[in-house]
């Protein structure tokens, strides 16, 4: 017998949403710190990060894979908000700061005023869990796959010398007076083809009998 407890299947979706928000967030993440500290440049941010001391203070590609695993983690909690809470924005940011203070609990580092229940937050602070929010559903809409949209069919010309197209406007005449509303040319000319593909049709059902 197979194994019981086998992982459920990844969702490429989630995945695809996770890095996206993962390097995305932690890129703009520092580039504010850098905006608002230009000290920082160069200067490394020691962070807690799966149990050990390790710089954050450097660009995705180069970030410690611990400190990658930790935004990854971030980036779930933010999926899971969104997916639990897809209209309701406030909702989803108080799950994701409660999220935060339980990945965060044992990190002393963290100042302890943000260890409070969501509503009790600056919105400072409340803007950041929301910023999750809103960068989770940029990313779902980045990497779901596009539906596609039904090709029309090129609209066929039909070309009409001169001639034709004279006699047809002299039958719509014709035709307006003898019913005594407007038919234009164009209208007679589809009725014709019309006409035709009905006979024809006709015709091939009582050939084919």
């Amino acid at each position: 017998m197979a194994r019981a407890a086998k992982a459920k299947k990844a969702d490429p979706v989630r995945e695809a949403a996770v890095d996206y928000f993962a390097a995305r967030s932690h890129n703009a993440w520092r580039k504010q710190l850098l905006q608002t500290n230009p000290d920082q440049r160069g200067q490394p941010r020691m962070r807690l990060r799966r149990g050990v001391m390790v710089d954050i203070n450097k660009p995705w590609a180069s970030l410690d894979p611990r400190a990658k695993a930790d935004n990854k983690a971030a980036a779930y909690d933010a999926f899971e908000a969104v997916k639990r809470f897809p209209d309701d924005r406030e909702a989803a940011s108080e799950y994701v700061h409660l999220r935060w203070m339980a990945r965060n609990k044992g990190d002393k580092t963290q100042p302890k005023a943000l260890f409070k229940p969501y509503a009790r937050l600056p919105e400072v602070e409340k803007d950041k869990d929301r910023a999750h929010v809103d960068r989770m559903k940029a990313a779902l809409r980045a990497v779901s796959p596009k539906k596609k949209t039904p090709r029309r069919a090129a609209a066929k010309t039909v070309k009409i010398d001169a001639k034709t197209w004279a006699r047809l406007e002299k039958a719509a005449r014709t035709l307006s007076k003898a019913v005594g509303a407007n038919i234009t040319a164009e209208a007679l000319l589809v009725a014709g083809a019309e006409a035709v593909a009905a006979v024809s049709k006709a015709a091939a059902k009582a050939k084919k009998a």
